[in-house]
């Protein structure tokens, strides 16, 4: 059965929080909804909760991936089994009002110039239960699309909405690394909106240190495919250099943070992840654009780029981040 609104859920390891998220999802008060969920290899009995709930709710479908392929992938999977005219995303440890998805359709249904709305954001914090809205940064309650991806570069305004299923066909969910690059597809949707509007439906985001981004491991990483990608989007998009520029010097810090990681904690890793992350920072620092850097970051000590020799910008953040723990003690 064809359904209104489509709400992707791409599942790992969330057991201990996946009941509540998809009791929100599933009882919300707009009743034309589909709960489409992939789960990415879980191995602590996600799979069957979501076997037990499309018992309990006829609105929820699932499949399951036999390799833990990263959320963006699983994304895109529960997209291809979407039927929705409207779409969303919801992390399997998060959840919604309950009228969430009603609020955010009123807003796309009255205002055909508008292809996505936002949520009013509100963090949870799992310890405490203490609750803060996000620092939204707009000044207007309607954006245009170029100013809405601006202000998402930095996350002025956050990533969770409802949007129209065009923007999902033409662009996917962002697959350029394991984690982080699926945050490029909101910055993207919010370029080709039109207008970007708000509702006060509230998604709940939970805070907790069980979270992959919160221990991301071998996938700290991951930030510099991540950005690199988002670099290239705007690129893609013919967007102002003063854009182009800023993620260039976020990808220049990205790539001395994890030269620093590697420095640091590479003892932890095998031999083949420490030959996998010296490649990748290679290529990255082989990428690199200096003539986009501020003088102040290329010329600071630990961010020389020495283009030139690869091998002379990796001593220099082997000693960088020596002083840096030996004084500051980080």
């Amino acid at each position: 059965m064809v359904k209104r609104v489509s709400v992707l859920v791409a599942v790992h390891n969330s057991a201990e929080w996946l009941p509540r998220c998809l009791d929100s999802l599933c009882t919300q008060s707009y009743g034309n909804v589909e709960v489409v969920c992939v789960d990415d290899a879980s191995t602590d009995g996600s799979l069957a909760f979501l076997q037990q709930f499309a018992v309990k709710y006829d609105n929820l479908k699932f499949s399951s991936l036999t390799v833990n392929s990263g959320p963006a992938i699983a994304r895109n999977e529960a997209f291809r089994l979407s039927t929705g005219d409207y779409i969303m995303m919801v992390d399997s440890d998060d959840w919604l009002s309950a009228d969430a998805v009603e609020q955010a359709v009123s807003v796309l249904d009255r205002h055909d110039d508008t292809g996505s709305v936002l949520f009013r954001m509100v963090y949870h914090d799992a310890v405490t239960g203490i609750e803060e809205d996000f620092p939204d940064k707009r000044t207007a309650d309607v954006l245009d699309g170029a100013e809405a991806m601006r202000l998402a570069l930095d996350w002025d305004i956050h990533g969770l909405y409802l949007a129209r299923r065009a923007l999902y066909e033409a662009y996917p969910f962002d697959t350029a690394s394991f984690l982080y690059s699926d945050d490029n597809t909101a910055r993207r949707h919010y370029l080709h909106s039109g207008k970007v509007r708000f509702c006060d439906g509230v998604y709940y985001y939970l805070q907790h240190r069980q979270s992959m981004l919160h221990n991301p491991g071998i996938h700290y990483v991951d930030w510099l495919e991540a950005t690199a990608s988002l670099k290239q989007m705007l690129v893609d998009e013919n967007q102002p250099s003063e854009y182009i520029n800023h993620i260039e010097q976020r990808l220049w810090q990205n790539i001395v943070a994890v030269s620093g990681y590697y420095w640091r904690y590479g003892h932890t890793l095998t031999a083949a992840e420490r030959a996998s992350v010296l490649l990748r920072i290679r290529k990255h620092h082989a990428a690199a654009e200096p003539g986009r850097l501020p003088l102040s970051l290329k010329c600071k000590f630990g961010f020389i780029p020495f283009k030139c020799c690869f091998s002379l910008f990796m001593a220099q953040a082997r000693l960088y981040f020596f002083l840096r723990k030996a004084i500051k003690g980080v």
